[in-house]
């Protein structure tokens, strides 16, 4: 595939970005980094990178938690650099594309021991795919890089689909002017530059992007410690009622107008305004930014949610079988799939066995395949014979709805439902 694409990774760029498109292409070979491009995030042999290791999992995990991608989606890998991030994607069942304007880049990405990761070399401004094929984009530091920013983000939006979602993670304010960045500028010729939150979530709106959002805890902030009085003092400012807000406001001014200390009444407005002002800095210095096809004005209802009904005899013969019927709607926000290419995430009906005080002898007793797939609101009935227990007994059938891989139901908030089982 990536030979394939060579020819694209040619193509002519804009005068304002060639010189240092050509030189992200040549990146690699220049600073003799194929050991940490094939194994980061973590560190290879002879070499401490834990700051850099640490910061690349945080942005990793903080994109996972956030995009939620689900074992069915098709996740694009933007300025992919050595796929680490594929990588890491596939070891969680996640199906995914590496895009990188360096052959040399997605050439040690495929060296990577762990698996084979899907590469295509091509521009960030000129994506080499059709519209709407992507539900997630992740890009973790590749944007300030790209000469033209609005356009990449025009392309991210052509290619996710109409309920897609991207996820930016790029270094902010005072990036260009950092050590680092200028020592990059210097000897290799690339770009640096700073993603600045307005302009940035301005070029998303401008995209096509209906929700556009930045994550303000995102990051842990190493300079910022709570004392126990801090932390009591908040608890109480968080547990005011409005009224006496607002009376407590008017005492804050008239303190203030006559000087008090701030560690008197006006103690709790000065640490708000000390933690907004950091939160602030560290938006701005590193910010992760959200931007969504559709707005998700509804609640939350879990996206494995079911009820569910069973009828069946209530004694069998033991080792015979026994027919059950079940009608089970779905009212998570998911969708149930009998099948999934990942080989994670496809929904079957789960049969439980359990003792005559509800306890589990056999998690795993029965599978059932659905019939076919089921949209949130819809509802399946279908009948099946399932084996009785081998010996005779007082028992119980639990059914249950399993996201194979992933989750049974009950255990997401769920009500499974259960009948007794008398074993002749």
């Amino acid at each position: 595939m990536l030979d394939t694409c060579r020819q694209h990774e040619l193509d002519v760029f804009t005068v304002a970005g060639a010189d240092t498109k050509q030189a992200e292409k040549a990146y690699l070979a220049r600073t003799g980094s194929s050991a940490w491009e094939r194994t980061k995030p973590f560190s290879p042999p002879g070499l401490d990178t834990l700051q850099e290791s640490a910061r690349m999992l945080q942005d990793f995990a903080v994109a996972m938690l956030t995009l939620q991608p689900s074992p069915d989606d098709l996740i694009l890998d933007l300025g992919a650099g050595g796929c680490w991030c594929s990588d890491l994607l596939g070891r969680l069942n996640r199906s995914a594309v590496a895009v990188d304007i360096s052959l040399d880049m997605l050439r040690a990405g495929r060296s990577r021991a762990g698996g084979t990761i899907r590469a295509v070399a091509g521009d960030i401004e000129s994506l080499p795919f059709k519209s709407a094929v992507f539900q997630k984009v992740v890009c973790l530091s590749a944007i300030h890089h790209v000469p033209d920013a609005a356009r990449a983000v025009s392309e991210v939006a052509r290619v996710l689909t109409d309920g897609g979602m991207a996820l930016f993670s790029e270094p902010g304010r005072g990036h260009a002017d950092a050590p680092v960045a200028a020592a990059a500028v210097r000897d290799y010729g690339v770009l640096e530059q700073d993603v600045l939150v307005g302009a940035f979530m301005r070029h998303c709106k401008a995209a096509g992007f209906e929700h556009v959002s930045i994550k303000p805890l995102s990051h842990c902030v190493p300079a910022v410690d709570l004392t126990l009085e801090q932390w009591d003092a908040w608890t109480r400012l968080a547990a005011s009622i409005r009224p006496r807000r607002a009376l407590a406001k008017i005492g804050f001014a008239v303190a203030e107008l006559f000087g008090f200390g701030k560690r008197g009444p006006l103690f709790e407005e000065a640490l708000a305004i000390t933690m907004v002002r950091i939160l602030r800095q560290v938006l701005e210095h590193h910010p992760v930014i959200v931007a969504a096809k559709t707005r998700a004005d509804a609640p939350d209802r879990g996206r494995w949610r079911a009820t569910i009904a069973a009828e069946a005899a209530e004694s069998a013969p033991h080792g015979g079988t026994m027919e059950i019927k079940v009608t089970a709607a779905n009212v998570g926000s998911g969708t149930w799939r009998p099948s999934s290419r990942s080989g994670v995430g496809h929904v079957r009906l789960g049969l439980q066995l359990l003792d005559a005080e509800g306890r589990v002898i056999v998690k795993d007793f029965h599978r059932v395949a659905l019939p076919h797939a089921i949209a949130p609101g819809q509802s399946v009935a279908f009948a099946f014979f399932c084996p009785a227990p081998p010996a005779p007994g007082v028992y119980g059938l639990k059914c249950d709805l399993v996201a194979e891989g992933v989750t049974w139901f009950e255990t997401e908030g769920s009500v499974p439902t259960s009948r007794r089982l008398l074993v002749v």
